[in-house]
């Protein structure tokens, strides 16, 4: 229920356009240490790879943290490889990077942004939803 009134708050929020982009999902995640590392142990030093292997460790392997959220876009093995470029593609606060990055948990809304339910980007931003940009 949180999502929807999330999700309906910023779709009346950004103006529409001819080629507006809408949410087609979106999620709170808890990055954690767990989610800082992949399968083999390799620390990854990429927010979108971080991003998608906290959603690997939230649909593969069974390990939440206490404020992740199932989507019901990203238990696909193979929409979830597609993590690293849609976060590539979005407009995230560099801040956000540096601090996941830098190794320290953090509390992230996720976006999943496209037309037509069709994704092509992802915003992350802080959970708070203090400055939430949208898509």
């Amino acid at each position: 229920m949180r999502i929807l009134a999330l999700a309906a708050a910023i779709a009346i929020a950004v103006p529409a356009t001819s080629q507006a982009q809408s949410v087609i999902e979106a999620y709170y995640a808890e990055i954690s240490q767990r989610d800082m590392f992949n399968s083999s142990g390799t620390r990854l030093t990429d927010l979108g790879a971080i991003l998608q292997q906290d959603r690997a460790n939230v649909h593969r392997f069974g390990k939440r943290d206490p404020s992740d959220e199932i989507d019901p876009f990203f238990g696909d093995r193979s929409l979830r490889a597609q993590i690293p470029q849609l976060y590539a593609r979005g407009d995230t606060d560099p801040l956000i990077a540096r601090i996941i990055t830098g190794g320290s948990p953090l509390q992230v809304l996720v976006l999943l942004c496209g037309g037509r339910a069709q994704p092509e980007y992802l915003v992350v931003d802080f959970a708070d939803g203090d400055g939430n940009r949208g898509c």
